[in-house]
């Protein structure tokens, strides 16, 4: 029997020579490549472009990893050599159908060229223009030019290439989040009835680790770039001195920032971790603060419940805060100026860490972001489809 050919259309993968470190990478990577294919069904990636003029196929974990040449989809008459050759390679590919996390450059260059193929878009975090307004107040951060530069420009042709799919019945559309739901309808401008289907990221549980054993730590992870915001946190380690405040992170934007706090003897600058360190320091804290501007439903977010944290933010997508920790408010711009609000919702969290509660969100995190469950939904959802 025939496998079914499933083009996975991704910016980047995770890997440490490729490179590829955010969340979409690692989505691509440690849960869909690795997880999903089966006897019935393979993965392929497809990457926008390298810096090449040519196709090139490497391999990571049994996964092929296609990376398209540069300025492959350009209109200039030098470039249609490569336009050709990337024509070639997906009629000799035969992919039956496409699966996109968010509607990147890739999934639109290649899907204004396909006939007949599904698209299954996987929403993570759309941003219509509201959002961007909201990014826009916060002083330093450059996200905004980024949008105006580039996002923008890209809007339209995007709009129109989806409803085009919708009116073909060739566009599915997933959302990890319930409230992501209208966020996509508003800024790919679909018909307010356009079924999206609720299908959330999925997280490996931990096991092993006891409540007992936690300690008076908080924990920051995130890039440390404006967006982020990490001089709030930064200012509430001064706050609560008793505390360890670990900052786990990197990000060159905000450098002056950070050497202003360097002498702050509670405020732990980490880098970036992962693996056994991240481990350990999800392990022995109690609460994870969260101070962007602007956030979809984080991983962190599901990781921290899952290993007993309770949550500190100025975002609630879905009511996560709420129901896990201390919500403070939309908070607009700067932040300093509310930040006697994040310390409440320290205190809060440090007053309110029991275990009946924490064990509670943890069975929840275990239901509905499963790994099993989340394997078996996208295996059926993608032979359904075909």
């Amino acid at each position: 029997m025939k496998k079914i050919k499933v083009g996975l259309l991704v910016e980047e993968f995770y890997d440490k020579d490729l490179g590829g470190f955010g969340g979409y990478g690692i989505l691509a990577r440690e849960y869909i490549a690795k997880y999903i294919p089966n006897s019935e069904i393979e993965i392929e990636v497809i990457i926008g472009s390298n810096s090449k003029k040519e196709i090139k196929t490497i391999e990571r974990d049994n996964t092929k990893i296609h990376y398209l040449p540069k300025n492959w989809s350009s209109k200039l008459d030098v470039d249609f050599i490569y336009l050709n050759m990337v024509k070639k390679f997906f009629k000799e590919q035969k992919f039956d159908l496409y699966l996109s996390i968010e509607m990147s450059k890739i999934a639109y260059e290649v899907m204004k060229r396909e006939k007949n193929k599904k698209l299954i878009l996987w929403v993570q975090d759309p941003r219509p223009k509201y959002d961007w307004e909201e990014i826009k107040s916060v002083p330093m951060s450059n996200e905004y030019d980024s949008y105006l530069n580039y996002y923008s420009k890209w809007e339209g042709r995007i709009q129109d290439l989806l409803q085009k799919l919708d009116r073909e019945d060739r566009l599915v559309i997933i959302s990890q989040g319930e409230y992501l739901k209208k966020k996509a309808i508003d800024l790919y401008k679909l018909p307010e009835n356009k079924e999206i289907k609720y299908f959330p990221n999925p997280v490996v549980i931990t096991e092993n680790f006891k409540i007992e054993n936690k300690k008076s730590s908080v924990l920051f992870l995130g890039r440390l770039t404006p967006v982020k915001r990490p001089w709030i946190y930064f200012e509430l380690a001064k706050k609560f001195k008793d505390y360890t405040f670990y900052v786990c992170g990197q990000g060159t934007e905000i450098d002056e920032i950070i050497e202003k706090y360097k002498d702050v003897e509670n405020l732990k600058f980490m880098g970036h971790v992962s693996g056994d360190e991240k481990d350990r320091l999800l392990k022995e804290s109690k609460i994870l603060v969260n101070t962007s501007i602007h956030e979809a439903i984080p991983v962190s977010f599901l990781e921290a419940i899952s290993y007993g944290l309770k949550i500190l933010s100025c975002q609630n997508p879905d009511d996560i805060t709420k129901k896990n920790g201390y919500f403070t408010g939309t908070i607009l711009g700067e932040g300093i100026s509310e930040l006697e609000e994040f310390e409440k919702g320290i205190r809060n969290c440090i007053e309110n860490y029991k275990e009946e509660e924490i064990l509670n969100s943890i069975k929840e995190i275990k239901d509905k972001h499963n790994l099993e469950k989340f394997i078996s939904n996208m295996r059926d959802l993608i032979k359904n489809e075909l």
